[in-house]
C-alpha cells in the first residue's frame, strides 16, 4: 500500500486518504482509523470495455490497460476493484462517481448491491440515471470483491466513463451527494418563490412583460437546478426524459432571458444579437424535441459558441449603452453582469476547451445573485408604473369630476336657458296680443300707448337675440369657429354706437348711465363688433345688478394700452365667486330685482374675445359696494 497524500478538509471533517492498489488489490487491512475518514481509491489500472463482468465469469474474461480508454470507444464498460479490509463485521459506505449520467450498477461479494438506472448493451434498452451510486457493504473474511458496470449511450463526446471510488465507515460521514440534493430543493424553492412573487405581481398589480419574462426564467432555472443538483430523483421523472430537460433548459433559459433583456436592448445592434440568440436557441430547442439525443449532444458545440457570440459584443454593448443607469437599472445591470459572466464560464468548462476535468457550474449561485438583483430592479421599476398608473388614475378622477360638474352646470345652464327664453317670449307674447286688442278699437286707439308696447316687444325681442346669440358663441368658442375680423378703430366710437343700439334694454332698473371718455384716444386693432359685444355684455350685467343707482363707463389710455372699466353701484360679488367668475355655466346669483337673469355665459364669452384681441380683463368687487370690470386692448401700432 502506498499512501499519496492526507488532506483534511479546511474546517471540516471528515479527513481523506488516497489509496493506490498493489497487483490489483487496495489493501485497506492497515488502516484503524476509518471512523470519520473517507478513503479515496486511486484509479483502476484495468477495465473491461463493452463488457458486462458477472461475478460467474469474472475470471475468464481480459481485461485492457486504461492507457487505452482513449483508443477504445466503449457505450459500456465494467470495473473491477478488490479490497482488503479489517477482518469484522463493519459495514462501509461504497460510493461511485463518474463524469456525466450513467446507468450503474454494483455487485459485491457476487451479490446486487445497488442500481440506478437501467444498464443495456444498446441505447434502446439503456436509461441513465445519475452520475454517483452509493451501495453499503460489508467484507467477507476481511476481503471484498466489488464489480461495477456503467453505460452511456447518450452522449456524443464520450461513451461510458471510468469511475471514482471512494470508502467510508457506514453512518459516520454524512453522503456528500445527499447534501447537493437538499441544496438544490433550497436553491430550486428559492428560484420558484421568487417567480410566484414575480408572476403575483404581473398578475395583480401590473401587465409589465419584463416581470412576466424573468419569472418564467426562474422556473426553467429551477427545473435546470433541481436536474443538476440530481434532486429529480425525488420525482416521477424518467432518466432519459431528465437527460432531455436538462439540456432544453438551457435553450428556455436563453429565450426568457433574452426578452427580459429586450427591455435594455436599445439600439439596433442590441435588437439583432436578442433575436440572433432567440432564433439560434428555438432552432437548437426543436433539434432537443425532434432529433436524437447523439446529434443534440453533438450540435452543442455550435449552440455555445453562438451563444458567446451573442452573449460578449451583446453584454459589453449593453453596459455601454446603461454606463449611467436610472436607480432601477443599477441593480439589473449588477444581475446581468454577474450572471453573464459566470454563464461565459460554464460553456467555457462544459466545453472542455480547457481541458476534461470534473465540472462544478456557477451558474446556479450566479443566478441567485441575479434573482436578487433583477427582483429588486422589477421592484423598483413596478412601484414607478404603478405610481404612473396611480397618477393616471388621480388625474382621471379629477377630470371625471371635472366633467360631472361640467354635465351638471350644463343641466342647469339648460334649465335657466329655457327659463330665460321664456321669459322674454311670455312678455313679447302678452304685449303683442294687448296691442292687438288696442288696434281692434280704432276709435279709442291711443297711438303713444301702441309706441311704448312695441318698444316693449323690441326690446324684448333683442334680449332674446342677446341670449341666443351667446350661447351660438359658446359654441363657435368650443368647436374654434368664432370668427374675428380685426380693424383699426376707435373705442370711443363703439362704445357710443353699442349704447345707441342698445339703449332699449340698457335703460332699465331705474339707472343713470355715466360715461367719462378720455379725448384723443388712439386707434386699436379689433374687432367692432366683438368689442362692442363685450362692452353691452358689461353694461347688461352692471344694469341687472344695481338699481336706482350709477353705471359708469370710463376709458382712458393707460401706457401702450386703452383701459375700459364699467362700473356700477350694485350689489357687489362676493369674494369667493370672483375667482369663478369666468367659468362658462358659472353659478348666477340674485340680481338686484331678486331675479335669477342672463345665461351665466356673457363673462365667459368676453375674457375670450378680450384675450383673443391680445388683451386682459379682470373685476374689482366688494359685496354690498358695487362692481368695476376692466379690460384693456393693445394700441394700434401703424
Amino acid at each position: 500500500m502506498a499512501l499519496v497524500s492526507l488532506t483534511w478538509f479546511p474546517g471540516a471533517v471528515p479527513k481523506s486518504i488516497t489509496v493506490t492498489e498493489q497487483n490489483g488489490i487496495y489493501d485497506l487491512s492497515n488502516i484503524t482509523d476509518l471512523e470519520k475518514t473517507v478513503i479515496k481509491l486511486a484509479p483502476v489500472t484495468t477495465y473491461y470495455p463493452n463488457t458486462y463482468l458477472m461475478p460467474a465469469n469474472e475470471n475468464t474474461s481480459v481485461p485492457e490497460s486504461v492507457d487505452q480508454f482513449e483508443s477504445i470507444p466503449a457505450q459500456y464498460l465494467s470495473q473491477r476493484f478488490i479490497l482488503n479490509l479489517p477482518d469484522n463485521s463493519d459495514t462501509y459506505a461504497l460510493t461511485f462517481t463518474l463524469s456525466g449520467r450513467h446507468a450503474m450498477r454494483v455487485y459485491v461479494n457476487g451479490r446486487l448491491a445497488g442500481q440506478t438506472g437501467k444498464p443495456g448493451t444498446t441505447k434502446l434498452n439503456t436509461e441513465v440515471w445519475e452520475n454517483n451510486i452509493t451501495v453499503d457493504a460489508a467484507a467477507e473474511d476481511g476481503k471484498m470483491e466489488i464489480i461495477l458496470h456503467s453505460a452511456q449511450f447518450y452522449h456524443a463526446k464520450r461513451g461510458a466513463s471510468l469511475a471514482e471510488l471512494s470508502l467510508n465507515k457506514s453512518g459516520t460521514v454524512p453522503d456528500v451527494f445527499t447534501f447537493h440534493r437538499i441544496k438544490g430543493m433550497a436553491v430550486m424553492g428559492a428560484l420558484l418563490c421568487a417567480a410566484v412573487l414575480l408572476l403575483g405581481i404581473y398578475l395583480i398589480l401590473s401587465r409589465t412583460r419584463a416581470t412576466l419574462y424573468f419569472a418564467l426564467a426562474c422556473v426553467v432555472m429551477a427545473l435546470r437546478e433541481c436536474l443538476q443538483s440530481q434532486a429529480w430523483t425525488y420525482f416521477l421523472i424518467h432518466g432519459n426524459l431528465s437527460f432531455m430537460l436538462e439540456y432544453l433548459s438551457v435553450v428556455l433559459l436563453t429565450i426568457f432571458l433574452s426578452l427580459y433583456l429586450g427591455q435594455f436592448a436599445i439600439g439596433k445592434f442590441l435588437r439583432v444579437v436578442q433575436y440572433t440568440a432567440i432564433l439560434g436557441s428555438c432552432i437548437y430547442g426543436a433539434c432537443i424535441l425532434f432529433g436524437d439525443s447523439i446529434f443534440y449532444t453533438q450540435v452543442l458545440k455550435y449552440y455555445q459558441i453562438l451563444l458567446v457570440l451573442c452573449i460578449v459584443p451583446g453584454i459589453t454593448v449593453l453596459f455601454f449603452k446603461m454606463r449611467n443607469p436610472i436607480k432601477e437599472q443599477a441593480a439589473a445591470m449588477y444581475g446581468i453582469a454577474v450572471f453573464y459572466l459566470a454563464a461565459i464560464s460554464d460553456i467555457v468548462m462544459y466545453s472542455d476547451v480547457l481541458g476534461d476535468h470534473t465540472n462544478t457550474p456557477i451558474s446556479e449561485t450566479a443566478m441567485l445573485v441575479f434573482v436578487l438583483a433583477q427582483t429588486v430592479s422589477l421592484f423598483q421599476m413596478n412601484n414607478r408604473v404603478l405610481g404612473e398608473a396611480k397618477e393616471a388614475e388621480q388625474k382621471l378622477e379629477v377630470e371625471k369630476t371635472a366633467l360631472e360638474d361640467l354635465n351638471r352646470l350644463k343641466t342647469e345652464f339648460l334649465g335657466n336657458v329655457s327659463h330665460e327664453l321664456k321669459t322674454p317670449l311670455t312678455v313679447m307674447s302678452g304685449y303683442a296680443q294687448t296691442t292687438k286688442q288696442l288696434a281692434g278699437q280704432p276709435d279709442t286707439l291711443d297711438k303713444g300707448e301702441v309706441s311704448r308696447r312695441m318698444t316693449l316687444i323690441s326690446s324684448e325681442a333683442e334680449r332674446l337675440s342677446l341670449m341666443v346669440g351667446q350661447v351660438l358663441d359658446v359654441t363657435r368658442m368650443e368647436e374654434g369657429r368664432m370668427v374675428m375680423e380685426p380693424v383699426r378703430c376707435y373705442v370711443d366710437e363703439i362704445i357710443h354706437a353699442a349704447i345707441e343700439t342698445h339703449y332699449p334694454i340698457l335703460n332699465k332698473n331705474r339707472n343713470r348711465l355715466d360715461i367719462r371718455i378720455e379725448g384723443g384716444l388712439p386707434a386699436v386693432h379689433a374687432d367692432p363688433a366683438r368689442i362692442s359685444q363685450v362692452v353691452v355684455n358689461l353694461i347688461s350685467n352692471a344694469v341687472r345688478f344695481t338699481a336706482d343707482g350709477v353705471i359708469t363707463i370710463s376709458v382712458r389710455k393707460e401706457y401702450d394700452k386703452i383701459l375700459i372699466c364699467v362700473s356700477d353701484t350694485g350689489i357687489g360679488i362676493a369674494t369667493e365667486r370672483i375667482l369663478h367668475i369666468f367659468e362658462r355655466y358659472s353659478k348666477k346669483q340674485k340680481s338686484g330685482g331678486g331675479q335669477d337673469t342672463g345665461t351665466g355665459l356673457g363673462l365667459y364669452i368676453c375674457k375670450h374675445i378680450v384675450e383673443h384681441h391680445g388683451g386682459e380683463i379682470w373685476i374689482e368687487s366688494e359685496k354690498g359696494h358695487g362692481t368695476s370690470v376692466f379690460f384693456n386692448l393693445p394700441v394700434h401700432q401703424d
